[in-house]
């Protein structure tokens, strides 16, 4: 009976020191597919801030949105709290200066910015004006620069000729719709604050991570299922906001020269999203937040 035992007592000795070598070489060998993939490592040369902002002045705006004017960026507080904006903005140091307009209205924005540097223009109350010129001509830049892009509009979206008869067509007005309430209720908080709050704090909520996980929560509910399982105009639309912004990094990554670049994005806040995954995945640049300023 005692060699019995002792038998197995050696068994099972062996069998849990060849299960823990088992373990080991597996482990090492997890380490190793962990350890030699080859993901970009490099140093990142460049700096970008992507400075999210709602539009101050619809008249002279490069958008295609939109809306009522909302809050006076020129009254007497927000005019220090402009101030305030720019000397912040300042200890980034930008070298370069990207704006929201697409490349036909580059030469009239350079003679602008020419016209404000002698003293001879004033500016309009855009966003583009009122922080992109005041800020470049502090930092004595020559120009800014106009990066958007606007590609032509998905296919599927031009084939409905009426979008209430398409949606009833396909049975999809609830899904369609299932977002409807929250969306009213997005829109009109972001209309009340520009009534009851002043710049500077609408610009740091424009700019914080609480906005940006809502304006991507905009594009992946309601209207994205629209068309499912038929032409996909829905997902389309989705596609061509990211097919926009895209073409806006691109524009905005090439300013970059052989020299560090510390480059600012002043960009409707709506594109923020989207503009910060791709810089911030992009191994020659380190994004900045404006809010950590």
């Amino acid at each position: 009976m005692k060699k019995i035992i002792a038998v197995l007592i050696i068994t099972i000795s062996v069998f849990a020191c060849n299960t823990k070598k088992e373990e080991a070489n597996s482990a090492s060998k997890t380490d190793a597919i962990f350890k030699d993939f080859p993901i970009i490592t490099k140093k990142a040369s460049h700096k970008v801030m992507v400075l999210g902002s709602f539009h101050f002045d619809m008249d002279t705006d490069g958008s295609d949105v939109k809306v009522a004017k909302k809050m006076d960026v020129l009254s007497k507080e927000n005019k220090i709290h402009l101030d305030t904006i720019i000397q912040k903005l300042k200890n980034f140091n930008p070298t370069k200066i990207a704006i929201e307009w697409t490349s036909k209205f580059q030469d009239k924005r350079d003679t602008q910015y020419k016209k404000y540097v002698e003293g001879n223009w004033d500016l309009p109350r855009n966003e583009t004006f009122q922080i992109g010129f005041r800020l470049a001509k502090e930092l004595g830049h020559e120009k800014l620069y106009c990066v958007d892009n606007r590609p032509p509009m998905p296919e599927a979206i031009g084939e409905i000729d009426d979008f209430d008869k398409f949606i009833d067509s396909l049975g999809q007005r609830k899904a369609y719709e299932s977002y409807d309430i929250e969306n009213k209720r997005y829109n009109a908080y972001l209309g009340a604050i520009q009534k009851e709050y002043e710049l500077l704090d609408v610009l740091k909520l424009y700019n914080s991570e609480l906005y940006i996980k809502r304006s991507k929560q905009l594009w992946t509910t309601g209207m994205v299922n629209l068309g499912v399982y038929h032409n996909y105009a829905g997902t389309d639309l989705t596609g061509y906001w990211f097919e926009r912004n895209t073409r806006i990094f691109a524009n905005a990554a090439n300013l970059v020269k052989d020299k560090e670049e510390r480059i600012l994005v002043i960009y409707g806040a709506a594109h923020k999203w989207v503009l910060d995954e791709l810089f911030d995945n992009t191994p020659e640049f380190e994004l900045i937040q404006f809010n950590d300023l």
